[in-house]
């Protein structure tokens, strides 16, 4: 897998989560990553839009795939803008940001990529916003691939 084709394809996907099974196997699955909240950049927080009475939270993950670290991502989401019981299920479970909002038909727009260079831990970055239908923003992603 070269970083030109990951790119390609999470470019033109509205689902990370999706062109990662595709790409490396199912199941996909988070193994969640303690850490302190990392605080939204101003360009970030420009891009999701939290407000004090819609707080963003955040969620740091590996993504496997057939059993193998794909990634690692940073992802704030605010809860309230999504569907009843997922930021539940986001909270108290291990499946994959874009598995659970897959019934509301995400829109992804990449904001950034960085090809990383050789001796870097990883190979490829991402940083992309992910809308809901109706064009509003509901979460925020940092991304970093190790294949």
């Amino acid at each position: 897998m070269t970083s030109a084709l990951l790119d390609e394809r999470l470019r033109g996907a509205d689902s990370a989560t999706e062109v990662i099974g595709d790409l490396f196997g199912r199941p996909v699955r988070i193994h969640r990553l303690p850490c302190d909240a990392p605080h939204l950049t101003p360009s970030q927080h420009a891009h999701l839009c939290p407000t004090p009475d819609e707080p963003a939270l955040h969620r740091r993950v590996m993504l496997l795939a057939a059993g193998a670290v794909v990634s690692e991502a940073d992802l704030w989401y605010v809860p309230t803008r999504l569907w009843p019981g997922m930021a539940e299920t986001l909270r108290h479970t291990d499946t994959p940001f874009g598995l659970v909002v897959r019934p509301m038909q995400p829109r992804r727009r990449t904001l950034a990529t960085r090809t990383c260079d050789p001796g870097e831990p990883y190979m490829l970055e991402h940083e992309a916003v992910l809308h809901d239908a109706g064009g509003r923003p509901i979460a925020l992603v940092m991304e970093r691939y190790k294949v």
